[in-house]
């Protein structure tokens, strides 16, 4: 009898590393998150609406194209939010290493004159008849945090050392990181080595290594803002806007006018100032600052306030995730967001240097907002098996410490079989 538990132990065992790990039992999804996403997404196709109608209304004689591009988009991005809820999210890891070949090499295709777009002197956009823009950096970063989050998860305690976990991880991102920079993308490309960092540093990276990595990026955007007479405009800007408002600082001054005109409660929605040609991007890169203009402090609050949402619920996903993988994807995800967020707010209060990194679910662009709610949808298909327990603390404090948990063994790990009942 004791053999024949034994032996059905085991099987279950095997089927269950055959199936891709170990599974707990599912709960109903972190329906906080799904809330505070989908409100972002509401407040962006209401903010789009109203900060491209004017320019809409110019160039296609119709104020609310854009914005119902924008809905098309989020109801495309909504349908991907909802498969990805309810997929098993153990199934990515056998998209992880195909996805992310794909993007790279979508990556070098929008460098190929003909086959990429040339907007503003970036190309970065492949034009696809019929069916609109896509922009394969955006993809680039889910593709990131897939390999790495299965790669990483496969190396085990082997990502501290030199040879067999920096060296690796550097030449797995590297082309990623160089081939978005050569469009140029600096700010995207940032954002790009945020998202491999998080991940790599979750995973039990030396922060010695880390230390170096930060220094040698740094060093390699130094390199390349000098030696583009736009980028280091750019810098130069930022240190002191108003001493050139009309050209170079043109940007900044008018973000900050915005801010300035809403004051505490906003001049009200639709009725926006700037967005009369004045200040440039108001749909894509600049619309937090639409936003404070017609909903005043009161509004960027709010959006504020929902990204913190998105934030604690982000990373306590990933700190009581089932597994090692889940873990480290959902920490990926968590940062792409909250990176993208926090440059886009800091570039329009004029704390960082102009980049085209959008706002993330409010920001007009189909496929940031497609991919950016898919990558929410596998946040909630891992936090439908993540544990009870997990206090803020913990979620704020404990990335990088993953023995805040019980280490549970990764897909395709052998586990011990059962004890045999003692005899009386």
């Amino acid at each position: 009898m004791s053999a024949a538990v034994a032996t059905a132990s085991a099987a279950t065992t095997r089927r269950t590393a055959a199936r891709g790990g170990v599974r707990r039992e599912r709960h109903e999804p972190a329906y906080p998150l799904l809330l505070a996403v989908l409100a972002l997404t509401a407040i962006g196709i209401v903010m789009v609406y109203s900060a491209s109608s004017v320019r809409s209304y110019f160039s296609s004689a119709d104020p609310a194209a854009q914005g119902l591009e924008q809905l098309v988009w989020a109801g495309i991005g909504l349908a991907g939010l909802l498969v990805a809820m309810r997929i098993d999210f153990r199934h990515l890891r056998y998209l992880a290493i195909p996805f992310y070949v794909i993007t790279l090499a979508l990556l070098v295709a929008v460098l190929v004159p003909g086959i990429g777009s040339e907007i503003n002197g970036s190309r970065r956009w492949i034009v696809i008849p019929g069916f609109g823009s896509l922009q394969p950096a955006e993809f680039a970063k889910l593709g990131i945090v897939l390999y790495l989050a299965h790669w990483l998860d496969r190396r085990g305690r082997e990502v501290r050392t030199f040879w067999n976990g920096l060296v690796p991880f550097c030449m797995l991102v590297i082309p990623g990181f160089l081939l978005i920079a050569l469009e140029p993308d600096l700010g995207t490309s940032g954002i790009f080595v945020i998202i491999a960092g998080s991940v790599f540093f979750m995973a039990g990276a030396n922060l010695l290594y880390l230390t170096a990595i930060v220094g040698g990026v740094l060093a390699v955007v130094t390199l390349l803002v000098s030696s583009s007479a736009y980028q280091l405009q750019r810098v130069t800007t930022f240190l002191d806007p108003f001493s050139d408002p009309l050209r170079a600082g043109y940007n900044t001054v008018q973000a900050l006018l915005a801010l300035g005109l809403g004051g505490i409660t906003g001049l009200g929605l639709g009725e926006s100032r700037q967005k009369f040609l004045y200040l440039p991007a108001p749909s894509t890169d600049f619309i937090f600052a639409i936003i404070g203009e017609e909903w005043g402090l009161v509004g960027t609050l709010t959006v504020v306030a929902l990204f913190v949402v998105v934030a604690y619920h982000g990373y306590r996903i990933a700190i009581t995730a089932p597994d090692t993988f889940s873990g480290l994807v959902a920490c990926g995800i968590t940062t792409w967001l909250l990176a993208q967020a926090f440059v886009n707010i800091m570039v329009v209060t004029a704390l960082l240097p102009v980049t085209g990194i959008p706002l993330p679910f409010i920001s007009a662009g189909g496929s940031a907002l497609t991919i950016n709610l898919a990558a929410i949808g596998i946040l909630l298909s891992i936090s439908r098996e993540t544990s009870q327990t997990g206090s803020l603390r913990d979620a704020v404090f404990g990335i990088g410490r993953r023995d805040r948990r019980a280490h549970l063994p990764r897909a395709g790990r052998r586990t011990r079989p059962a004890r045999r009942p003692s005899r009386r």
